[in-house]
């Protein structure tokens, strides 16, 4: 390893000392997507000598202009292993471990626990709010980093007690947490430029280095070629929300297709898509369409109580959102498909049958 990482080691701020510190780390990132395939390449390429990727997703074309861990053959196969297997190429002194794992209130803790350093690379607003609370838990540093087409941003969270994502944006705003790259555009600049500099916020809280980005926001502008600092504060209000945070969901809210396909021996189910038209027309699995933002806007929604609801998405974030919107007008007879549309072909199309 000290041969492969040399250049490293002639650097002031990482000498000899540095860099077996970096090859003792252990570093889990959670997402292998536009953020993530940049961060795990650099931190592969530093000699991270503990290195973790999870990510429950499979490889599509659209990801390929920014994933760039990924190639045309890679189509179809799940993210974590095959960002896995070229980061074992790329370096195969690492030990290097993929996790084919969708991230929730379940597994979340367990999940983070071997590891030292956690970064979120996930790709919504509540998965984010989840791994906070759940490092914060731990008190484990978090490198945070997101995109909004030609603009991003990063900053660390929970180190050495400094302020949360909670502190900074209190709020889950639910307008980005329906929002994907696949709606509205990601620049692929700007998500390499955003990966990279959370890798290098890694690298400083492995090293201790005075200039981690600690209750300090840096926004970056890909067109402008920009860079702005601000500050930000903790704020002991909002983290007592994280308390209650990570407690168990009913088991009732999710239904995996199994789940699903059994209670259709007894009763009517009634699928709702709340995707975006375009996700739809791409693929569904039948059902009405009613896209998340103009569900939540509707005063009342007519539940025929013969019937069991069944909200989908993509990944199984926004038709939770629903399903919990549902709860508010008292309707018990809805739920979210775990995972969203992230199951086999086979297993898809029995739901279609139903």
């Amino acid at each position: 390893m000290s041969s492969y990482n040399q250049s490293h080691q002639k650097l002031a701020f990482i000498a000899q000392n540095g860099q077996q510190k970096i090859n003792a780390a252990k570093v889990l990132v959670i997402g292998a997507g536009g953020l993530g395939c940049p961060c795990l390449q650099a931190l592969a390429g530093a000699g991270v000598g503990n290195l973790a990727v999870a990510d429950f997703d499979s490889i599509s074309l659209s990801n390929l202009h920014r994933q760039q861990l990924y190639s045309f053959s890679d189509i179809g196969k799940p993210k974590a292993q095959t960002a896995a297997n070229h980061l074992r190429k790329l370096n195969p002194f690492i030990n290097m471990v993929d996790i084919a794992a969708f991230v929730d209130e379940q597994n979340l803790i367990e999940l983070i626990k071997p590891y030292q350093i956690i970064v979120d690379a996930s790709d919504n607003f509540e998965t984010r709010y989840l791994i906070n609370d759940a490092c914060v838990t731990l008190n484990k540093p978090l490198v945070y980093g997101a995109i909004h087409q030609t603009e991003g941003h990063f900053t660390v969270f929970n180190y050495k007690g400094s302020a949360t994502l909670r502190c900074l944006f209190p709020k889950m705003d639910s307008q980005n947490a329906i929002q994907s790259c696949a709606d509205i555009g990601a620049y692929n600049i700007i998500t390499n430029l955003i990966g990279n500099f959370m890798a290098g916020e890694v690298v400083k809280i492995i090293l201790e280095n005075a200039d981690v980005a600690s209750n300090k926001l840096f926004c970056v502008d890909a067109l402008a070629a920009t860079i702005t600092k601000f500050t930000y504060s903790k704020n002991t209000e909002n983290q007592l929300k994280i308390t209650n945070s990570l407690e168990l969901k009913s088991a009732t809210s999710e239904l995996t297709p199994l789940q699903i396909i059994e209670k259709a021996k007894k009763q009517k189910v009634v699928f709702i898509d709340v995707r975006s038209l375009a996700e739809r027309n791409s693929f569904n699995i039948g059902g009405q369409h009613s896209p998340l933002e103009t569900f939540l806007k509707t005063e009342k929604f007519s539940f025929d109580p013969d019937n069991f609801y069944i909200f989908y998405c993509e990944k199984g974030l926004r038709s939770k959102k629903a399903v919990e919107f549902c709860k508010e007008m008292d309707a018990t007879k809805c739920f979210s498909l775990k995972n969203g549309l992230n199951w086999d072909k086979n297993t898809l199309n029995k739901l279609k049958l139903l």
